[in-house]
């Protein structure tokens, strides 16, 4: 059987959390849900939390809390997931668009700069992977930040937890990412203005506040998160211990991954750039059951139909970059047998 690029870390409390509240009939978001919702903000030091059904739903809350309107511009990232770009022509707003930094998984500091007008209400910044990226000269700019922890939750920088450059701050809880609600996201700010917007279009059904997009999570959900929340530590030690052994049995080969190890990471994906053609890379681990994954196969300017020459390096990047499996519940004999594989492809 093949080792499988991601999988979700769920145990019995997940599932005795979630039988709890089907046996209670709690299925729409209630107190479950309020109590993951405090934990997240406890764990981040950020005053609101909305738990959402997407990380689509999060943007989409965070643009209209921001009140981007059609003639408004928002930077993103080319080598990113759609969510933010779904998110923005629903709001009606225009993306903009930067290419990375060569060899990196940071947007180009220079292009934001140069992109930046009196239209631009707001920069998209993801912390990759779970490698964590300076945002202070991106701070810098005053534009607000929507700063994207989904692969990187529960860590830290500069002494404080991740998340707190951003006037929002969302997540994904999808299955592959670092704790899951099975999908979902949140978003959360400190000013309850903007959260009273955000909590406005997410709603209940029954708002009086105006239209609503009902993007709440049920309690089920919000039990599963607080039990992952429990246990995210042990999550991000593991992590980083499996990325460790790659680490190691990367520096054998001509291969290279993006950043040196650092504790500090989450490893949500183990990133490798392979000095081998396409076809020979894919065959390789195709033959030895073990799933490689592009991260993003189809960078946002392709999808936008905008030239791949202005955005040679994120073009680079979905061509060339692979991550490993990397996950709390791979076996130690799955372990080495990836590093082992890894060290042998040259």
């Amino acid at each position: 059987m093949a080792i499988v690029n991601s999988r979700p870390t769920i145990t019995r409390k997940e599932l005795e959390g979630v039988l709890d509240c089907l046996i209670s009939d709690r299925l729409e978001a209630g107190e479950t849900v309020k109590n993951f919702e405090s934990r997240l903000s406890e764990l981040l030091s950020i005053k609101y939390c909305l738990a959402l059904t997407s990380l689509t739903a999060a943007y989409h809350c965070a643009f209209a809390a921001l009140e981007i309107q059609p003639g408004d511009e928002v930077i993103i990232p080319s080598y990113f997931d759609p969510s933010p770009l779904n998110a923005l022509m629903l709001a009606g707003g225009t993306p903009v668009l930067v290419d990375m930094e060569e060899n990196t998984l940071a947007p180009d500091l220079e292009q934001i700069r140069g992109k930046i007008t009196e239209k631009t209400r707001a920069i998209v910044i993801k912390h990759f992977m779970g490698f964590i990226l300076p945002l202070e000269t991106i701070v810098e700019t005053g534009v607000p930040i929507i700063e994207d922890i989904s692969h990187a939750v529960g860590t830290e920088s500069d002494d404080r937890p991740i998340g707190q450059c951003g006037i929002i701050t969302v997540a994904s809880f999808a299955p592959s990412m670092i704790i899951t609600t099975g999908n979902g996201g949140m978003a959360a700010t400190s000013n309850s203005r903007l959260f009273s917007r955000m909590r406005d279009l997410r709603g209940t059904g029954s708002s009086d506040s105006g239209p609503c997009c009902e993007y709440g999570m049920t309690d089920f959900q919000g039990a599963m998160g607080i039990s992952q929340l429990s246990r995210l530590r042990d999550f991000l030690n593991r992590r980083r211990d499996i990325a460790r052994i790659y680490y190691g049995a990367l520096q054998l080969t001509p291969h290279r991954t993006i950043y040196g190890f650092n504790e500090a990471f989450a490893y949500q994906s183990f990133p490798v750039l392979f000095d081998a053609p396409q076809e020979k890379i894919e065959k390789y681990w195709k033959k030895i059951g073990v799933e490689l994954h592009r991260p993003v196969k189809e960078p946002l300017h392709r999808l936008l139909n905008l030239r791949p020459m202005d955005f040679p390096h994120s073009d680079r990047m979905a061509k060339k970059l692979y991550s490993l499996p990397l996950y709390p519940t791979l076996t130690k004999k799955e372990i080495d047998k990836i590093a082992l594989s890894l060290g042998r492809f040259i």
